[in-house]
């Protein structure tokens, strides 16, 4: 172990954001629909309404498209803006609309409209209006010291993090979620855009469902939380999905804790789904609200009760993985999780630390149904994480532990990204510690990743001779020998990386790629333990685990 100093400089220049001032007391009403009404859209156009990348997702995962995933009739939102409601979030899932109104009473004309099923209240507060400040603009931080990096480790001080999970081979095979699109569910995204350390990594976009709410501004948690699962600095930090393409939503209202956040989150998952993402993280839970009489009982941990909860386990339908935090509430009052940790199919993520031991705060199960809740743990108590100041260090909740499980799912479907979304959420509950005498507490406990890897590269299917596709081609050329040759040649060779892996996970060689044809042999010895290899292609831009039979 050596200490090692970390130099960078503070640089403040002006950046425009939103403060906020306040216009007066007003409401937010859930307007539940009787229907879509005559949608401008229909599902043998899905390109009309889904991007590409959801189309193929959804094909991939065996999902149709249905009646669900068209638009509201623009209609019912013309008749909710001429009735007098200003519409700030809505549905398409559920077929609802949310309404601020400055006068509460208004909403029994809304309420009474010819296709309005019911109204919900779900806020109350000070309607604001945004002034100018400014915030620092991070080119790095000052220095700082960090004590007891393992200098052999390129995950420097997050390596008890993957030690916990036996997380080795998984990365040694060169995986670490190519392709994989991730969304991050948030309360805010601060100095992100401005952090050295999330340079490398491919954020698609950056989106605020809030009303008035600024992704960048307003909280670090969800800069925290981004950072286990894509920060990039060898040797001090690294996520457990560096490699994936993520979308930064932000669904938490920090000035007020209300259900309409709910409504903002469903909103987010719907856009998730909207635009091709495959895992979504949310470290969000909600159980007490700012008005009492709002309040979920344990009684409504049922999986059925919560929109935020019946989205979670619709965005699974969809073709999705949900991880969720279980909540920290263990050593508190409630104790139990809170929604949407209660949904049935989410992979709902407690805590422990690093040693394995469960964290006092991890919120408890069972669900109020006797379903098993957490499915998981991970690393939430003295999690490697950066916050908004740039800095490295730790922070405590299953709002951490959640992202990296979130992370180590992602790197797991980027190795076999065809595989069904239900088998690979069996297998990381199978792969836990606890699988065989799970309990409320760390429920299938911690997945053995290793093992895990074993099981999805058994997915694969296995050729007998030759391969070939747009990146490349493989050819068993006699019983010792494959011919690996470039196809998409974009990119100087040395740019393509070929890891041959066997069966139990393990790389067994790794070498850069040859301007022609590069030939791999094979030993007797790997022969004699394994019916098949892998070999992986990684380039610049792509990745592809292709199997033989030896």
């Amino acid at each position: 172990m050596k200490r090692t100093t970390l130099t960078l400089l503070l640089l403040i220049s002006i950046v425009l954001v939103h403060a906020q001032q306040s216009l007066g007391q007003s409401y937010k009403f859930r307007l539940y629909l009787k229907d879509k009404g005559n949608s401008e859209y229909n599902i043998n156009e899905p390109e009309k309404f889904l991007s590409q990348k959801a189309i193929d997702r959804k094909s991939r995962q065996g999902v149709a498209i249905d009646e669900t995933d068209l638009p509201i009739s623009s209609d019912y939102f013309s008749l909710i803006t001429a009735a007098g409601g200003k519409i700030v979030s809505h549905s398409k899932w559920f077929n609802t609309l949310v309404v601020q109104l400055s006068d509460s009473s208004r909403i029994d004309d809304l309420a009474n409209l010819s296709f309005v099923e019911s109204a919900k209240y779900i806020w109350r507060g000070e309607d604001r209006v945004k002034g100018l400040i400014t915030r620092p603009r991070l080119h790095a931080t000052t220095s700082i010291e960090i004590n007891d990096i393992d200098s052999i480790s390129i995950n420097g001080l997050a390596e008890s993090q993957f030690a916990l999970h036996n997380a080795y081979n998984l990365y040694k095979a060169g995986y670490s979620g190519r392709d994989i699109n991730i969304g991050v569910i948030d309360a805010g995204f601060t100095n992100v855009d401005v952090i050295p350390y999330f340079i490398s990594n491919n954020i698609v976009e950056y989106k605020s469902f809030v009303p008035d709410g600024e992704v960048l501004v307003d909280s670090d948690h969800g800069t925290r939380v981004f950072s286990t699962i894509s920060a990039v600095v060898p040797g001090q930090m690294m996520g457990s999905s560096t490699s994936a393409n993520f979308y930064l939503l932000h669904s938490e209202d920090v000035s007020s804790e209300f259900p309409v956040e709910e409504d903002y989150w469903v909103r987010a998952v719907e856009y998730a789904d909207s635009v091709g993402v495959d895992v979504i993280n949310s470290s969000l839970g909600y159980s007490k609200f700012d008005d009492n009489e709002l309040n979920y009982s344990h009684a409504e941990l049922d999986g059925r009760t919560s929109i935020m909860t019946l989205a979670a386990d619709m965005a699974f339908d969809k073709g999705m993985i949900i991880v969720t935090s279980a909540g920290n509430e263990g050593s508190k009052e409630w104790q139990k999780i809170s929604v949407p940790g209660d949904a049935t199919k989410a992979l709902t993520v407690g805590a422990v630390n690093s040693d394995g031991t469960i964290a006092s705060f991890s919120s408890k199960g069972y669900t109020a149904d006797n379903r098993l809740k957490p499915d998981v743990v991970s690393v939430g108590q003295g999690t490697i994480t950066i916050g908004q100041n740039g800095k490295i260090g730790t922070a405590n909740g299953t709002s951490f532990s959640s992202p990296f499980m979130a992370g180590l799912v992602a790197t797991l479907w980027s190795v076999n990204p065809e595989m069904d979304r239900s088998e690979l959420i069996n297998i990381i509950k199978e792969s836990g510690d606890r699988y065989h005498n799970p309990d409320s507490v760390y429920g299938n406990g911690i997945t053995d990743i290793d093992a895990a890897l074993k099981r999805v590269l058994g997915t694969i299917p296995v050729l007998d001779s030759g391969y070939e596709d747009d990146l490349f081609s493989v050819n068993k050329t006699d019983d010792n020998n494959f011919e690996i040759e470039l196809i998409d040649t974009k990119f100087n060779a040395l740019n393509y990386i070929i890891n041959i892996v066997d069966e139990s996970g393990a790389l067994i060689s790794r070498q850069t790629a040859s301007e022609e044809k590069t030939n791999i042999l094979i030993g007797d010895g790997l022969r004699e333990n394994n019916g098949s290899i892998f070999v992986v292609l990684t380039a610049p831009h792509a990745q592809k685990t292709v199997r033989f039979k030896i």
